[in-house]
């Protein structure tokens, strides 16, 4: 795979969700939900989202309230 189909493939694919959970917590979920974490604000939600994959664009802000945990 080239660089330019990986970067591709990198910007289509949504590997985490953000949002609030009903508590009003930041939440980071795994789209397959096998990792994430609470956070106390969105900046600290990101950096855990963008650390984790070393990358930018892979995370997509929830339409609802999310649980950190199907």
């Amino acid at each position: 795979m080239s660089p330019t189909q990986r970067q591709r493939r990198h910007e289509t694919q949504i590997e985490f969700w953000i949002g609030r959970d009903a508590e009003g917590f930041w939440t980071a979920r795994g789209a397959d939900g096998r990792e994430g974490g609470l956070f106390v604000s969105r900046d600290a939600a990101m950096k855990f989202v963008t650390s984790a994959r070393r990358g930018q664009g892979v995370a997509r802000c929830a339409p609802a309230p999310i649980k950190l945990w199907k």
